[in-house]
């Protein structure tokens, strides 16, 4: 009968295959097989690995690398590049026998980054890492092989564990936003620094006191889950760590996505993916680390239990939190995010003007021109749409001095029945963003944050640049709308 338990071992792995078929026990069938994969059972695991590895290949050809080019097509048409910020981000990543998946993981990052000089990527590994010497010889090369990254850095010590390697790396980071990474993802949409760039400026516009937790889509869980905390300085800097060290392995980023939601501080940073690939979901073979480190359903249940009990100490490291952010609110003077439209002396000129415009963007619909819209002024020039499509709102926007200073960016946004529509975030604070309706149908809302605003046809809006605003059309015509950036005037103007 012994002898029988490594074929249904293997035949059981197999079927993980199927999505259906990964239940919780699976977790010890696995463990099992790669504790005995060192005797004559070891083809078990190798038979195994060899299906996840080409199911690992066709999906990146198939899925991954498709997602990756049309991200970095689609970079100067999305609006991220207009988010760049001067942030450090500070990638912190333990790793353990796997020098192929840590150059595999900043080949993704180099790649991916639009201004990649501002990324460190911190990595610890074990002082009796079999691989060590590796390690130490992908270290000599990583300038040459990925020197557009800001930094790299490898940190040997004491096996200490997951949760205590990040806190080692976290407190050797300069980030401004510290990012949990493992070996095995992969960075795979284009231009990723600049919408978390992004997302920080927007929500710190929000939020002026900075602490913020954030998350990428990772790939492996539903949509909205989280995984992968993003933490920002003031939050590390408050409670002094970057993961609890008191669980095993498990729970440790559940500790600190629940501060983030008691703290009604958690927030996604959409339209980008980070692979992970874990071989849970059947991304990736089996190997040693997994052996080291996944535990089995008791370990986990014991870390589980372990979360249950310290409730109170997270409730007091939010409490931590809150006061940061009490006094913050406290003493933070900031401009306010909506302005009163009447104080710009080009308001009066857009009512003036406001039928022909509306005549003007309907006739290019009815000709078909630009059913979605059109950019008509990016980076300080006039695209061609501008010229062809639309003279009256070129020349209208021409003769507004604000609107072309320091390479504006104006936009006629439709939007069709239905739609949303987000306006990009530009970071610094020293911009205001015009919204004039050309149409606002009954159901057409705008937002900025989660304020809603009062808006109609014929009205402006004008407010924080640095604040992205969301349009939603609930009517049932087009929502029209022309919209530009002017700097802020200085006080007292």
């Amino acid at each position: 009968m012994a002898e029988r338990e490594p074929v249904k071992d293997l035949g059981r792995l197999l079927l993980g295959h199927a999505a259906r078929y990964r239940g919780r026990e699976l977790q010890d069938v696995a463990t099992r097989a790669l504790r005995t994969s060192g005797g004559e059972n070891a083809w078990v695991v190798s038979v195994v690995n060899a299906s996840l590895r080409a199911r690992q290949t066709l999906d990146h050809a198939l899925r991954l690398e498709p997602r990756r080019r049309l991200s970095r097509l689609r970079f100067p048409f999305s609006g991220t590049h207009h988010a760049a910020a001067p942030r450090t981000l500070s990638l912190l990543c333990p790793t353990r026998e796997r020098v192929a998946n840590v150059e595999r993981f900043l080949d993704s990052v180099a790649r991916t980054a639009a201004a990649p000089g501002r990324v460190e990527a911190l990595f610890y590994v074990d002082s009796d890492d079999p691989e060590l010497a590796a390690y130490q010889d992908l270290f000599e090369r990583v300038r040459w092989r990925f020197g557009r990254i800001g930094r790299c850095a490898l940190h040997v010590g004491e096996p200490v564990g997951v949760p205590q390697a990040w806190n080692h790396l976290a407190a050797h980071a300069d980030g401004d936003a510290l990012m949990m990474a493992n070996d095995d993802q992969l960075y795979i949409d284009y231009g990723w620094d600049t919408r978390l760039d992004a997302r920080i400026t927007e929500l710190t516009a929000l939020h002026r006191d900075g602490v913020l937790c954030l998350y990428f889509d990772d790939g492996q869980y539903p949509e909205g889950a989280c995984d992968f905390p993003i933490l920002t300085r003031p939050w590390y800097d408050t409670l002094g760590y970057f993961t609890p060290t008191i669980f095993q392995q498990w729970e440790v980023e559940k500790w600190v996505f629940d501060i983030a939601d008691r703290l009604r501080r958690l927030y996604p940073v959409p339209g980008v993916l980070v692979e992970h690939r874990h071989y849970q979901d059947y991304k990736a073979p089996f190997d040693a680390t997994y052996q080291r480190h996944r535990m089995t359903r008791e370990k986990s249940f014991a870390d589980h239990a372990l979360f249950l009990r310290t409730e109170r100490s997270r409730l007091e490291e939010t409490e931590k939190l809150r006061a940061v952010i009490a006094a913050g609110t406290r003493h933070a003077a900031p401009a306010p995010a909506v302005h009163d439209a009447g104080a710009f002396w080009f308001t009066d000129v857009l009512r003036e003007r406001h039928a022909k415009l509306l005549a003007e963007a309907d006739d290019a619909a009815a000709a078909g021109n630009a059913p979605d819209g059109a950019v008509l002024l990016a980076d300080g020039a006039w695209t061609t749409a501008a010229y062809e499509t639309f003279p009256l709102a070129t020349g209208l926007i021409g003769s507004i001095p604000e609107a072309t200073v320091d390479g504006g960016r104006a936009e006629l946004i439709v939007l069709p029945p239905g739609g949303t529509r987000h306006t990009s975030a530009v970071p610094g604070g020293d911009t205001l963003r015009v919204l004039f309706g050309l149409r606002v149908p009954a159901g057409g809302h705008a937002r900025l944050g989660d304020q809603p605003l009062p808006w109609d046809t014929g009205q402006c809006l004008v407010h924080d640049a640095a604040v992205q605003g969301t349009l939603r059309n609930d009517g049932t015509q087009p929502l029209l709308a022309l919209t530009f950036v002017v700097p802020r005037p200085a006080p007292g103007e």
